[in-house]
């Protein structure tokens, strides 16, 4: 399909249209590319594999297998985040889930032998971790690869590792590569096993065998009409579109599929409007560098990594970028990569995230980094919903994050957590110069979270029924946990504070606080402003003196009823 810059609209005929490469658009200028019907155009790389074609195994318990030379892949790495590219089965627009062990919940180590953590000195040999698991050891076939998903040690940081060897005398397993923090508390090593055929046992669970290209599935079509089942293999990016200005590409289907849907890089005004993105087994949409693009009133749902990520700005100049995600639903997302992988993640300056419905996640809603973005009126619920210690709307470890706002947000039902809390709004360790105004956070365990940065103000929220925490703003540089943040000056916070012109416009103007960290106490909360919010049946707000010392602190608790 070539396309000339002499064409205004190119309206494309509804159908389903299944692509083996990358679809491209470079230096288009003034276009709009669109499906003619909302939902009539389907574009996808997957194979549609009639129901007849499938092998059944037991009739009983719908047990059914395919096997194609298309499926067959390179065997998986050591140890990889969440994901290694393997097929993935739709039936009636349902992701199938790889199978595992336990079928729900995680297995904890007996004991540990051995934490293998990653050393900090890259000469020094890696060691990884050793531990005793009763449970695991009677539970896997022994001519297969063991791969174990784990939360190895903190619930914010998952990885899927190879098994190396388990003694079958002492039942000492020994993985292949060693995990960044190592095997232990505070999760005391939380895993379970995936993709082993004895571990297809329920109702849209599958083994998958890299070698052979073979699937092997568990479902019963009884009760639905479907003739064919959707099988995701390729992976690729469906859209690229780099160099463009005054693009729109509208009412198009992304659907099954391994990899990106759009790229967008280095363009002006591209709009993603009216669009699907479903079924990816990584991220969906990747904006970088240019200005104004994004997407609005389009719907994102089962993905294996993040939503859309917005890269664009100029940090020494405070230039915005100005990418937007505005009016979309993003759910089920972070489905492979259970940790740091958001419905949207925001890096450079000044982009804006929107009116959008988030929801069904494991963990971040909303990540970000950076400067003057604006993060406004979002519903967000039910996400953070298998890990601790994570935010919502979540960002950290950096003096110069000033400019962002956060407001009028509706924030509710995050997941519990085993270890510390999960907090609707989270400005983790020194994070500073950020605005939370006139968000609503109710029945979750933790309103918000500063974790001891400067000039934050944090105005006019309401918080209710969050019954672990409301409101904590601590002075963490004075804690033993974090001094060596502060007392290392080749750790992160340092280096990033230096790497900014802050003695120089708009720097100078704009945050001229930052020119005295150096010549201060830097574990110093300076400059925070807590006013006129209202916290009703949650526990009582938990401000260190620091803050009240140096800030603006005006408590008032509302009792409910």
């Amino acid at each position: 399909m070539s396309i000339k810059n002499k064409d205004l609209v190119l309206v494309i005929p509804d159908g389903k249209y299944v692509i083996h490469k990358p679809l491209l658009l470079s230096g288009v200028n003034n276009l709009v590319i669109k499906g003619d019907t909302p939902n009539g155009v389907i574009i996808t790389s997957s194979m549609e594999v009639p129901i007849k074609n499938l092998t059944c195994l037991d009739e009983a318990i719908g047990m059914y297998e395919y096997t194609s030379p298309k499926l067959i892949m390179s065997p998986w790495p050591d140890s990889f985040k969440g994901y290694a590219g393997w097929p993935e089965i739709y039936i009636a627009g349902v992701p199938l889930s790889i199978s595992r062990y336990p079928n729900e919940g995680f297995i904890k180590a007996d004991s540990i032998i051995r934490a293998g953590r990653k050393p900090k000195n890259k000469e020094t040999k890696q060691l990884p971790a050793k531990f005793l698991s009763a449970n695991l050891i009677k539970n896997y076939n022994k001519e297969l690869p063991l791969f174990l998903n784990g939360y190895w040690s903190y619930k914010w940081a998952d990885e899927i590792i190879r098994v190396d060897s388990i003694d079958p005398i002492s039942g000492e397993i020994k993985l292949a590569a060693p995990h960044n923090y190592g095997m232990g508390s505070p999760s005391g090593g939380l895993f379970y096993a995936l993709n082993q055929p004895e571990y297809v046992d329920i109702e849209n669970e599958y083994y998958y065998n890299p070698k052979t290209g073979t699937i092997r599935f568990i479902h019963s079509f009884s009760n639905e009409k479907v003739e064919s089942i959707q099988i995701a293999y390729q992976d690729f990016t469906l859209l690229n579109i780099q160099d463009c200005n005054q693009v729109k590409i509208e009412n198009i289907n992304f659907r099954y599929h391994n990899n990106l849907a759009v790229n967008i890089s280095n363009s002006k005004s591209v709009e993603i409007k009216r669009c699907e993105m479903y079924g990816l087994g990584r991220s969906a949409i990747a904006i970088t560098d240019g200005s104004n693009c994004g997407v609005r009133n389009s719907t994102l749902k089962y993905l294996g990594n993040t939503g859309i990520s917005l890269i664009g700005g100029d940090k020494n100049s405070l230039t915005k970028a100005a990418h937007f995600v505005e009016n979309c639903s993003i759910s089920y997302f972070a489905r492979h990569v259970k940790t740091y992988a958001p419905a949207v993640k925001l890096n450079g300056v000044g982009h804006i995230v929107k009116r959008n419905n988030i929801s069904f996640a494991p963990h971040n809603a909303i990540l970000f980094s950076g400067n003057d973005h604006l993060i406004a009126q979002n519903e967000i619920r039910k996400v953070c919903l298998n890990t601790s210690d994570a935010g919502a709307i979540y960002c950290g470890r950096d003096w110069t994050m000033g400019g962002t706002v956060i407001r009028e947000n509706i924030i509710s039902e995050l997941g519990k957590a085993s270890h510390h809390h999960n907090w609707a709004i989270y400005l983790d360790d020194l994070a500073s110069g950020i605005s939370v105004i006139n968000n609503q956070i109710a029945d979750s365990p933790s309103g918000i979270l500063i974790g001891g940065g400067r000039y934050n103000l944090i105005n006019n929220n309401t918080i209710s029924n969050c019954p672990k925490a409301s409101i904590v703003y601590d002075a963490r540089g004075y804690d033993d946990w974090f001094k060596h943040h502060l007392m290392d000056r080749e750790l992160s916070l340092w280096p990033r504070l230096n790497a900014v012109p802050i003695n120089q416009p708009p720097w100078s103007e704009r945050f001229p606080w930052l020119q005295e960290i150096h010549s201060d106490d830097a574990a110093l909360p300076r400059g925070a402003e807590i006013k006129n919010n209202q916290i009703v049946n949650s526990a009582p707000p938990k401000i260190h003196d620091k803050v009240y010392k140096y800030g603006q602190v005006d408590i008032k608790r509302a009792q409910g009823k």
